[in-house]
């Protein structure tokens, strides 16, 4: 990392800045008053500042740029996100994490790879609210569903209004017009087999193409993209 071209690139009054916000917090309540995680959140967030780190940085940059052990990076992040982040801020982290899971070939097991720990963290809160667990022992950024998590994952992220147009529009789309979480179960599933079937193995932008539409409740959209899955015949291992 080389500092003179970051500053040079953030020039004197962004620098300036950073600078003194630095100072200020550093000096407050006292020199040397502030423990050892807290400065270097300070220093984080000057990097963050003159461009040197992104502003919502992976755990890879900090390793790779400030050299530290994934660790030591992780709880950066998780420190830091901690004092900035609202409950807000991660709820709708979680709603942009279902746009893009990956669907395991059996069509019954969702992974949602989240690599922010605090993100983490709170979601599988959230999941063990909704009375599920998830399955985190492969790896601390994976986080394993099953088909029912999945359902009340996506269910409660929608509000009434939104429910019902999901519900809606999944109908239309030929799916058995019951409940939101039976239409919603039945057509994840078809859609994982649907993939399974057609490319092997998930793809991440294909999947979006499906529940990008759900999480935004768009019923043209979804009806477009579901038709599809419903109408297509069940598989040998599913009529078996």
């Amino acid at each position: 990392m080389k500092i003179p071209d970051i500053t040079n690139h953030a020039g004197p009054d962004r620098t300036k800045a950073a600078l003194d916000e630095f100072l200020a917090r550093f000096l407050s309540p006292a020199f040397g008053a502030l423990p050892k995680l807290e400065v270097e959140l300070l220093v984080l967030r000057l990097l963050t500042q003159v461009g040197a780190v992104d502003e919502r940085p992976s755990v890879y940059e900090l390793v790779s740029k400030l050299r530290i052990t994934r660790a030591k990076a992780r709880r950066l992040i998780y420190d830091q996100d901690l004092r900035s982040r609202t409950q807000a801020d991660l709820d709708g982290d979680v709603r942009r994490l279902l746009r893009k899971p990956i669907i395991q070939k059996r069509g019954d097991l969702f992974v949602l790879e989240v690599e922010n720990p605090l993100l983490s963290d709170h979601l599988r809160a959230l999941l063990q609210r909704l009375g599920h667990v998830s399955d985190g022992s492969f790896s601390p950024s994976l986080v394993t569903l099953t088909l029912d998590a999945m359902v009340a994952l996506i269910e409660e992220q929608l509000s009434e209004t939104e429910r019902s147009a999901t519900l809606e529009a999944l109908v239309k789309a030929g799916a058995p017009d019951k409940s939101l979480k039976g239409v919603l179960k039945s057509a994840l599933k078809k859609l994982g087999e649907k993939i399974a079937d057609d490319a092997g193995e998930a793809v991440a932008d294909e999947v979006a193409s499906y529940l990008g539409p759900l999480m935004d409740s768009s019923k043209s959209e979804i009806i477009s993209a579901f038709r599809s899955v419903f109408s297509k015949p069940a598989s040998k291992s599913t009529r078996d």
